[in-house]
């Protein structure tokens, strides 16, 4: 019997640039690991010498060190976690190309093509993401340490890889995911929690239902956490102006950060 393997989430498009530029100071370093430029954002009263819950963090096409991906891994970071994400754009993410974010209408420079700027760092990162996992476990593991993994749009693949292969890691989550297909969640190993807008162009209704179907089949552990009236990006995107847009990206936060909870020795 022929196994398919449909594509579920599909790649990178328009909507995976737009949305609302937020405004803070990220608290992180930047360090270099495993051959990439990395933020990490560590706890409070953090200590090398304890036991450790740290999270292995993918982000979206704006890449590691743009303002609302920093801001919302260092949220991770207040709540107790070490939270670690790698520059797979090596300095060259979207956030490079876009002349003006008023609002959701971001303006990217005259010639910039997304499908084009896509092809060579998503086959870099494939490459370097498990040299890095390698070099940051040797850093930072301990007697005690436990992992975890989170990622958004361009990040969720690195999470169901790690969920697949890596025995180490308990759990993770994923929000408006890009560039799955259904091998990877016949492969996962360990629970999913999915973070989804209702209307998804990348990430269909039909394909959230085959998503859904292949984990039950299997009897898997996740949640399936769906959001109405917002947009591919609302979890790092959100008009936070708008209290409900806001709610909605506070929420899935909160999400993550209980299924982390849950599997993670206390």
């Amino acid at each position: 019997m022929t196994t398919t393997n449909k594509t579920l989430a599909g790649p990178i498009g328009n909507c995976c640039i737009q949305g609302f530029k937020h405004e803070g100071t990220p608290v992180g370093q930047k360090i270099h690991i495993g051959g990439m430029d990395t933020y990490i954002s560590y706890p409070p009263n953090w200590s090398s010498d304890g036991p450790k819950k740290i999270i292995f963090a993918f982000p979206d096409v704006f890449g590691t060190f743009y303002v609302n991906n920093d801001l919302v891994l260092d949220h991770f970071a207040f709540l107790g976690f070490l939270v670690i994400a790698p520059d797979y754009f090596q300095g060259d993410s979207v956030t490079k190309y876009v002349v003006s974010e008023v609002g959701t209408d971001v303006v990217t420079k005259p010639g910039f093509d997304l499908n084009t700027w896509v092809a060579p760092h998503i086959k870099f990162a494939k490459q370097a993401v498990p040299i890095w996992i390698k070099a940051v476990r040797a850093e930072f593991d301990a007697p005690g340490t436990q992992w975890a993994t989170i990622g958004y749009c361009f990040g969720a693949p690195f999470v169901l890889d790690l969920l697949a292969e890596d025995d180490a890691v308990v759990a993770g989550a994923f929000a408006h995911p890009a560039f799955l297909d259904e091998d990877h969640f016949r492969n996962i190993k360990k629970p999913l929690y999915m973070a989804v807008p209702d209307v998804d162009e990348l990430y269909p209704a039909e394909s959230r239902h085959i998503t859904e179907e292949i984990l039950t089949k299997k009897g898997h552990k996740y949640v399936s956490q769906i959001f109405g009236a917002v947009r591919h990006g609302f979890s790092t995107k959100a008009n936070l102006a708008v209290p409900y847009e806001r709610w909605v990206k506070e929420e899935c936060a909160r999400g993550f950060e209980g299924w982390l909870n849950q599997f993670f020795a206390t």
